[in-house]
């Protein structure tokens, strides 16, 4: 089982609301789902706090958590068409530019091309790192296709 990093996107509203959307690409050699999520969660790049610097470079934290509070039992499998109207919810609560529409179209695109789509739950406050309330929204989605996997992150900080 491998799980190779392939590339990312960064959607940054960028028009004062402090929104932005993280997507980290992987090719994937996995016999099931729960083997692609548990390399996901080993992989560096997890180590991420999404509030800046570089993926990998916060080997402790996981956006707004304990990297080792999140587990394989944080994630639940939701349908795309469920997590496309989360994210569409949040992207359209306020209006911004006709570029961040057209940007999150390519996010729900991902989505619907998903063979399945795991939602990490909201691990609660005992899990939330020493700053992780500086992520006023986090949601996050995987997206495991056809020698795939993808992390849809959205946030708001």
């Amino acid at each position: 089982m491998t799980l190779t990093f392939t590339g990312n996107e960064f959607v940054n509203f960028g028009d004062g609301s402090f929104e932005w959307v993280w997507i980290d690409h992987y090719q994937l050699t996995a016999v099931d789902d729960q083997r692609a999520l548990a390399a996901m969660i080993a992989h560096e790049r997890f180590g991420d706090n999404h509030a800046g610097g570089d993926p990998g470079d916060d080997p402790t934290r996981h956006g707004p958590y304990w990297r080792d509070r999140v587990s394989l039992g944080s994630y639940e499998l939701v349908e795309a068409a469920a997590a496309e109207s989360e994210l569409r919810a949040w992207a359209t609560a306020v209006p911004h530019p006709d570029r961040v529409s057209e940007a999150m179209r390519g996010v729900y695109q991902l989505l619907r091309a998903a063979d399945r789509v795991y939602r990490l739950r909201d691990l609660g406050e005992p899990a939330q790192h020493d700053w992780g309330g500086v992520l006023f929204e986090y949601s996050e989605f995987v997206l495991i296709g056809s020698g795939t996997l993808t992390v849809v992150i959205a946030g708001l900080d």
